[in-house]
């Protein structure tokens, strides 16, 4: 802000808001200028920490679902819910059996693709989400066999990003990662209803 306003001192402009005008040449009109865009950061930062601890409050809930997986839905009234769609349910399952038979992801995809059958994938975006038939590929079988919400959990992790920058050997080394801080876990019946 103090560098907007050093240019509108420059130029001579007014600034004008709801309550008043302002001429950022005059030290008390950037002084009220600069109390008020401390306050609106303020009034900001508050807002978000409100809704990071919503969200949080919601996942020790186990109500947060911000994406379902292929082969569930979101009710109405925002349970989740195996996919009325039978052919999603058996797809879902044959990825199950074919591991359980075949013991590695990379030999369930070889199968898959050997076979020509296609997995379900949900199509992101606003409203319904429409299924699309697709090959598969590794990590959409992994993901399927990894994801908790097939075994009937819930599982929500948040936390920020650490990247750190050492010297190995004489080369520039970067690693990031994923600092867990608090997760939630919890469990509802994955059968279908």
């Amino acid at each position: 802000m103090a560098h907007l306003a050093g240019i509108l001192c420059l130029v001579g402009t007014l600034i004008i808001d709801e309550e008043a005008i302002y001429d950022p040449r005059s030290p008390n009109d950037r002084l009220l200028l600069g109390m008020k865009g401390t306050m609106s950061e303020m009034e900001l930062s508050v807002f978000r920490q409100r809704s990071v601890e919503a969200m949080r409050q919601k996942a020790r809930r186990g109500d947060l679902h911000l994406t379902v997986a292929v082969g569930y839905v979101k009710t109405d009234d925002a349970r989740v819910e195996k996919d009325p769609n039978q052919r999603v349910q058996e797809s879902i399952l044959l990825v199950f059996r074919k591991f359980a038979e075949l013991h590695t992801v990379r030999q369930v995809l070889l199968w898959f693709r050997q076979e020509n059958v296609l997995v379900p994938s949900v199509i992101q975006g606003r409203g319904k989400r429409p299924i699309e038939w697709k090959a598969p590929v590794y990590h959409t079988l992994h993901h399927i066999l990894t994801n908790p919400v097939y075994a009937g959990s819930y599982a929500y992790a948040y936390g920020r990003r650490a990247t750190r920058v050492m010297i190995k050997d004489g080369r520039k080394r970067v690693t990031r990662d994923t600092l867990r801080r608090n997760s939630g876990l919890g469990g509802f019946d994955p059968r279908p209803s």
